[in-house]
C-alpha cells in the first residue's frame, strides 16, 4: 500500500499533462461555424480565411430558424473544445433573451466570448411609390395619416428598431411581424406594408426603383452608401439601438489555449484583404473587439441594455 500511494500520484500528474497538452492544441480537428441565419453570407468567406490561419478547416453550418435560436441553442448545448462555434449577435443572441420572461437561453453565462467581428446598420425603405422622399417627410405623412403605415418587422432586431423609432416620434402604425425578409420585400414590393427597416439587402431594389430608402441608423453614413443620410442628422429622434453586431462565440466553460488559438486565428481572417474587400462589398463595418476580455465585458453591457430597452417599448413575451 505503501508503494501505491506514489504511483498513484505519478499517475495523476501524467495524465494531468497529458491533458493539458491537449488542450494546447485545442481544436484538434475541422471547427463548424455554426450560423443561426440564411446560408451564403460573408462568414463563409471568413471562415476559409480562420481555418487558413488555424491548420484546421473551419466551415459554416447554416441553423435558421426560430429568429437565431435553433443555431444559437446548438452551439450552447456542443462540447466547450473549440470545435464547434457560433456566429450571432444583438438581435438574435441579444434580443431573443432579453425579450423573454423565461429566456431560452442566457448570452452572458451560456457563452464564451471569442472575439467582436462587425456592425451593420439598417435602413428605412419604403415602396417606390410612397409619397415621401425624405425621412421628415415620411414623420410627418406618418403623423397626418395615422393608422394608415404598415410597418414590418422580420428580426428581433428590426422589431426593437422600429418600435423605438415609432414610440420617440409619437406615430400610430400598424406592425406586420414576418419570419424573415423575403416574404416582407415582397409585400413591401407589393405596397401591402408601406415601410420596413432592413439591412443592406434590399438595396439592388432601390438601384432597380423598385424601392425608396429614406435613411439609416447608424452614427455616420454608410461607406458604401454615403448618400444615404443618418436618422439623427434628419432630426429624427430613435434608432440608437438599430445598429445590428456580429461576433464570434464558444460555448461556456471553453478551455483558455482553445479560445486563444481561435481568437487569434479568426482576428487574423478578419484583417485578411479579400475578408476585408467582402466585408465591405457587404455593407459591413469591421469593428473588432479584440480580446476575450474585451468582448466578454461588451456582451455583459448589450445584455444589460438589450433588457432595459425590451422593458421600456413593451417588447416582453413569454
Amino acid at each position: 500500500m505503501l508503494n501505491t500511494f506514489p504511483r498513484l500520484l505519478i499517475a495523476a500528474a501524467a495524465l494531468s499533462l497529458a491533458l493539458s497538452a491537449a488542450s494546447q492544441t485545442l481544436p484538434s480537428k475541422p471547427v463548424t461555424l455554426v450560423s443561426p441565419y440564411l446560408a451564403g453570407n460573408v462568414s463563409d468567406v471568413i471562415a476559409e480565411a480562420a481555418g487558413k490561419e488555424l491548420g484546421q478547416p473551419m466551415v459554416v453550418e447554416a441553423k435558421p430558424g426560430a429568429e437565431g435560436q435553433i443555431g444559437i441553442l446548438d452551439v450552447r448545448n456542443a462540447p466547450a473544445d473549440g470545435h464547434r462555434i457560433l456566429w450571432s449577435g444583438g438581435g438574435s443572441l441579444m434580443g431573443n433573451s432579453a425579450t423573454r420572461r423565461k429566456p431560452p437561453f442566457d448570452p452572458v453565462a451560456d457563452f464564451t466570448p471569442i472575439t467582436g467581428a462587425v456592425y451593420f446598420s439598417y435602413f428605412l425603405y419604403v415602396p417606390a411609390n410612397f409619397p415621401a422622399k425624405t425621412m421628415k417627410e415620411f414623420m410627418a405623412y406618418a403623423k397626418a395619416n395615422p393608422g394608415k403605415i404598415n410597418f414590418a418587422t422580420a428580426s428581433m432586431q428590426t422589431r426593437i428598431t422600429a418600435a423605438d423609432v415609432v414610440k420617440k416620434n409619437g406615430l400610430d402604425v400598424s406592425f406586420v411581424q414576418y419570419k424573415g425578409e423575403g416574404a416582407a420585400s415582397t409585400d413591401l414590393l407589393a405596397d401591402r406594408i408601406q415601410a420596413m427597416f432592413s439591412s443592406t439587402t434590399q438595396m439592388p431594389l432601390v438601384k432597380e426603383g423598385k424601392l425608396r430608402v429614406l435613411g439609416t441608423t447608424l452614427p455616420a453614413r454608410n461607406p458604401q452608401f454615403p448618400d444615404v443620410p443618418t436618422l439623427a442628422e434628419s432630426g429624427i429622434a430613435g434608432g440608437e439601438f438599430g445598429a445590428g453586431w456580429l461576433a464570434f462565440f464558444g460555448p461556456a466553460g471553453m478551455p483558455r489555449p482553445a479560445l486563444d488559438r481561435l481568437n487569434k486565428a479568426l482576428l487574423g481572417a478578419l484583417e485578411n484583404p479579400e475578408v476585408q474587400s467582402r466585408i465591405k462589398a457587404a455593407g459591413l463595418v469591421y469593428t473588432p473587439i479584440r480580446s476575450p476580455e474585451a468582448m466578454a465585458k461588451f456582451v455583459r453591457e448589450e445584455s444589460d441594455t438589450y433588457r432595459k430597452i425590451a422593458v421600456e417599448l413593451n417588447l416582453m413575451q413569454d
